[in-house]
């Protein structure tokens, strides 16, 4: 069945799920912040974040995904298509909700992000493994975007370039979620990412290019 672009409400299961992993992470950032990247090992973050190695693993793919996040494991196929149908006129629109959709829920830890923002300044090792793994989510992003245009030519922006059209729509979903992000890292806790407040930085966007 294909995902919806709206994550349903989070139970309980799915709360306890995501503290779950904020702890990881949290305790991931803050050695590699006290340690150097390098430095932070499996077993080190699992004492911090009182955690199996096996839970660990279950929730990211490797040590430094758990530091620097990992890539989204973006929908593909029919359930990247039925989302990205929900916008037919906006892909850049399509491309937020496929994002959301893939995670699983809206939610953003702003003191992680404040903590990966700094890890990125600070250590070259970490910004650019953080790199790989944004340039993966986008090339995901970008396969999905191109195949639906190829399905739905009269959709298309630019016309027979459906690789350049999903290029350039999902740049522009990442600039505009750089934006946001600003105003994460100035909160605390949990914070949920909004369809209009990307919507706002995508109307910001536009009127500078």
């Amino acid at each position: 069945m294909p995902h919806t672009a709206t994550p349903a409400p989070e139970g309980l299961r799915a709360r306890k799920r995501r503290a779950t992993e904020n702890a990881i992470e949290m305790a991931s950032v803050e050695l590699a912040l006290e340690l150097g990247f390098d430095h932070v090992t499996v077993e080190a973050i699992c004492e911090r974040a009182d955690v199996s190695r096996s839970t660990l693993f279950n929730y990211f793919p490797s040590r430094d995904a758990a530091i620097v996040g990992r890539p989204i494991p973006v929908l593909g196929g029919e359930e990247a298509a039925a989302v990205l149908d929900q916008a037919p006129d906006d892909l850049t629109r399509g491309l937020y909700k496929l994002i959301f959709a893939s995670i699983g829920h809206a939610h953003v830890n702003s003191d992680v992000a404040r903590m990966r923002a700094r890890l990125a300044a600070e250590q070259p090792a970490a910004r650019r493994v953080g790199t790989i793994l944004l340039v993966e989510t986008g090339e995901r992003l970008m396969e999905a975007a191109a195949s639906w245009l190829r399905a739905h030519p009269e959709l298309a922006k630019l016309p027979g370039e459906p690789e350049r059209e999903a290029s350039l729509a999902t740049n522009a979903v990442y600039a505009a979620l750089t934006v946001m992000a600003g105003g994460w890292l100035s909160s605390v806790g949990d914070v949920e990412a909004s369809e209009a407040d990307f919507e706002r930085a995508m109307a910001q966007l536009r009127a500078v290019i």
